[in-house]
């Protein structure tokens, strides 16, 4: 249509405009609808933007204003003036909370978070952000999170509309009676809220309390009619990629609180998937919104098992927005249809998105460990629980990992925890009951596993391990009852293993059970209820079956206790300790794996082997181990951890050819697929012995490929960054590795380097007191303070930095360098050659002392000058305490 033919159209439209219901939002919706099929996009957000200024609940509008506010220059205009707004006062937070809200209505979500969560960290009680913030994740069907930031809204004082949003998610989590009590809190406030009473008679309805819910929905309609009356409103198709498509027009359009989508995730909630399925199938073909819709039945196709539904939703989810909850998901999907080293690519990608996604990092983990490589596997665990210690599962295939490696303890330990702080979880007393069948305790197994069945009657897992613990007690009639009803559950029974997860598990953990991998099958099927001798041996390990487990020897019991306790001094950072240990432990095998070594014997030689290396090395004593390890890589010559250690005990020697094959060494690390980013970072500090920067930097990159939420990686790169001089890259790496570990020491006194290196010093300043007024005693971070003051004149405050600095240690380095130049500042010559002597008498001093002898040589050209003609120049100066080349800090010039 020509802009000549649309003009009468265009001016009509807006004639409309003062003709229509200012309260009514479906008007102004439909008219939006119009004013986009003209092309008029900016007017139609505008008219979408009132719809839901009237009803923010209104689901056709949001819709209709995500799909007009994605057609080029449509909302330039409003978000301009915000943005000038906000440029005019950047302390004005009702600009703010406006461009965050319009970012949310307009779909970009991940913009809006960033500016609500800003606004939050500053006023952690901002109602109107928290209750914005809540919104984002009630729409991304995030019920437990949505929950929380309504809950924060409530209690910062926030209005009605949290209050209600509030109820409703507790509805759709099946909470009743706490959405009960919500709502009688709203309508004591608001008695004529008609959106509460409409709520209140679907949740009296849910408790069975019909005719009240008929009463409160009576009271709801006669408030507001339009809540019974069929809504003739225009949606936008989102296929529609021209401004001339044609609109649809539905005869009922489900709006408000309790739409399609909103029944469907109350039934999921309580575990009615097949009904949940129903109620998303009709919202999505209702047009509710069709990402929330997808991503809802692409979790429930997990649920049920199919994997290739599931896969094709979220690779239609992704190609129009990658999240990392999408990613995790879909490396889920992948993990169920056999595809490991897909599904760990999946969760890598989520990672890269999200590096603090605790979920993502546990089903990394399952896949690392199915893929056999263990070690990765274990910091996978470990990552995720430092993430996120409220995450059971991750800290429960923790556990499950040690027991599958002959480490019950360390998996008792972490059990019992669990079940203190989860007495009736299923899974981690069941969990608890095999490692205590495993550590030969019957007794403490069987309490663990009574109390899985009693969680959970269905686990039948748990009623066949019950049934092995019985049995190993001597009580057969209990082990046959449990096998019955194991066998009425599931007629094989599955070998343990770890377990991936998905958010829903955790926003509804009633109803949502395990994800199911695909798993090897054991057992033997069994039918009937009579069973005899020999079919439940069958069932039962021979330790549990009346035979006494075969005695360990005593040597081998005896290397056992030196490694574990090796291990033990090993984890409080006492090596020499350790390495005595292990070395004990080395020496009882040392003449049994010269000859016919079993297996067994074999793997604890080389434990111990292993661990006295790693403790030399840790103790720089890295050359003493090279012998040890060359056993050790003999039996064992692809394993990364014995090349790298290798590697560093070659790198350890003053000649060149040891170190050119500790280069070699390092090559064939880079040559294989290593999964550990432990691992790969100390291979770069070993490249950095060797003065290979280049070398080093792609260890440090590989590690944060791997995990892009270990901030050691970045911090070593901006280091390697700041000694190139990108100081601009460097800054970047340091801003990211603090995104992921707020406040860590070593980031926050690295970027403060950058800072002064780039000439940045009031920033620089700002870093180093934020810092000092958290850790007062760092006296690396203090010396730097020092510097930055000098170097910005400030050599009052300078002085304060030194004087503090010396009381801690009078004979610092920096100190006295920085007290004689700031005493030559104040022409006090003869007290700076004070300082300067003491300095250039000191040991391990360097470079200071050098500079030191330099300006002390130099004073007596000016032994007839005046103190005042005294001049010292100073360059910017570096106090970095790491085993990296120097650069000069100051240059002292006598005139």
């Amino acid at each position: 249509m020509s802009s000549v033919a649309a003009a009468p159209d265009v001016g009509l439209l807006k004639a409309l405009v003062a003709r229509i219901d200012q309260r009514d939002p479906g008007a102004f919706n439909n008219l939006g609808v119009l004013y986009h099929t003209r092309g008029l996009h900016a007017e139609a957000v505008d008219a979408f933007l009132r719809a839901l200024a009237i009803d923010p609940r209104m689901r056709t509008a949001a819709r209709n204003l995500e799909i007009a506010a994605s057609c080029p220059g449509a909302c330039d205009t409003r978000l301009a003036r915000l943005d000038e707004r906000i440029t005019a006062n950047p302390d004005d937070r009702a600009a703010q909370r406006d461009r965050a809200q319009l970012a949310r209505l307009i779909g970009r979500t991940d913009e809006a978070t960033r500016q609500l969560d800003a606004l939050i960290a500053e006023d952690p009680d901002d109602a109107e952000a928290l209750f914005e913030r809540g919104l984002i994740e009630q729409r991304a069907g995030d019920l437990r999170r949505a929950q929380r930031w309504f809950e924060r809204a409530v209690n910062a004082g926030t209005q009605g509309n949290a209050r209600l949003h509030l109820a409703e998610v507790l509805y759709q989590r099946g909470h009743n009676e706490q959405a009960m009590t919500v709502l009688d809190h709203l309508l004591a406030q608001h008695p004529d809220h008609a959106d509460a009473h409409s709520l209140r008679g679907f949740v009296l309805g849910d408790m069975g309390h019909h005719e009240a819910a008929i009463a409160a929905s009576r009271r709801a309609s006669q408030l507001n009619p339009a809540l019974e009356a069929l809504q003739g409103d225009l949606v936008i198709e989102p296929s529609s990629p021209a401004a001339g498509a044609d609109a649809r027009v539905l005869g009922v359009e489900p709006d408000g609180a309790l739409a399609r989508y909103g029944l469907g995730l109350a039934f999921r909630q309580r575990g009615y998937f097949r009904e949940a399925r129903q109620e998303f199938t009709r919202a999505f073909a209702q047009g509710e919104d069709p990402r929330m819709v997808q991503h809802a039945l692409a979790e429930l196709d997990l649920l049920d098992g199919d994997s290739t539904s599931a896969r094709a939703r979220y690779e239609a989810l992704l190609s129009d927005h990658e999240t990392a909850r999408c990613w995790s998901e879909h490396g889920v999907a992948l993990h169920q249809a056999g595809d490991v080293a897909g599904a760990a690519d999946s969760y890598r990608r989520a990672l890269r998105i999200d590096p603090r996604h605790a979920l993502a990092y546990n089903n990394l983990g399952v896949a690392l460990a199915d893929r056999g490589d263990r070690n990765a596997a274990r910091e996978a665990f470990t990552r995720a629980a430092e993430l996120d210690p409220t995450l059971v599962l991750a800290r429960l295939n923790l556990a499950r990992w040690y027991a599958r490696h002959r480490d019950p303890m360390a998996a008792l330990a972490l059990l019992r925890e669990l079940a203190e702080f989860h007495p009736g979880d299923a899974e981690v007393c069941h969990t608890l009951g095999r490692v205590l069948m495993q550590a030969h305790r019957p007794e403490d197994a069987r309490d663990a596993l009574v109390k899985a069945v009693d969680g959970r009657p269905t686990h039948a897992e748990a009623r066949y391990a019950l049934a092995q613990v019985l049995e190993a007690l001597g009580d057969q009639d209990g082990a046959v009852r449990e096998t019955q009803q194991a066998l009425s559950l599931s007629p094989v029974r599955k070998d343990a293993r770890l377990s991936v997860g998905i958010e829903l598990q955790r926003e509804c953990p009633d109803a949502v059970g395990p994800v199911e991998l695909l798993t090897l099958r054991g057992g033997t099927p069994l039918a009937g209820v009579q069973l005899a001798a020999d079919a439940v041996d069958d069932l039962l390990p021979d330790v549990l079956t009346g035979q006494s487990p075969p005695a360990e020897r005593g040597v081998e019991q005896r290397v056992r206790a030196a490694c574990q306790a090796a291990d033990d001094y090993a984890v409080r950072t006492l090596h020499g300790e350790a390495v005595e240990r292990y070395r004990d432990a080395r020496e009882l095998l040392d003449g049994d794996v010269s000859g016919q070594a079993l297996p067994t014997e074999l793997s604890l030689w080389q434990r111990a082997a292993m661990g006295e290396a790693r403790s030399l090395c840790l103790l720089h004593q890295a050359a003493a181990a090279l012998p040890l390890l060359r056993r050790v890589i003999a039996m064992l010559p692809n394993e990364p951890e014995v090349l790298a250690l290798c590697a560093a005990a070659l790198a350890d020697s003053n000649l060149q050819a040891p170190r050119d094959e500790s280069r070699g060494v390092l090559m064939r690390i880079l040559r294989q697929d290593v999964d550990s980013a432990a691992l790969l970072h100390f291979a770069g500090d070993v490249s950095l012995r060797l003065a290979d920067e280049s070398l080093a930097l792609g260890f440090y990159r590989r590690a944060l490929a791997i995990d892009p939420a270990r901030p050691t990686p970045r911090v070593a790169i901006a280091r390697l960054l700041r000694l190139r001089g990108d100081l601009l890259a460097a800054r970047l790496e340091l801003v990211a590795a603090l995104a992921s570990a707020p406040l860590w020491r070593e980031a926050t006194v690295e970027l403060a380097r950058v800072h002064r290196d780039a000439r940045r010093l009031a920033e620089a300043r700002a870093v180093l007191v934020g810092h000092l007024g958290r850790v007062p005693t760092d006296l690396e971070a203090l010396a730097l303070l020092a510097d930055v003051l000098t170097a910005e004149s400030r050599y009052d405050d300078a002085r304060v930095a030194v004087d503090r600095l010396l009381r801690h240690d009078p004979d610092h380095p920096v100190a006295l360098w920085l007290d004689g130049l700031l005493l030559t500042e104040q022409s006090r010559l003869r007290d700076a050659v004070g300082r300067w002597s003491r300095l250039s008498r000191l040991a391990d001093a360097e470079p200071y002392s050098t500079r030191a002898r330099a300006a002390l040589a130099r004073v007596p050209l000016a032994r007839n000058a005046h103190d005042d003609d005294v001049v010292f120049d100073l360059i910017a100066p570096e106090h970095s305490t790491v085993a990296t080349p120097r650069v000069p800090v100051f240059t002292a010039n006598v005139a």
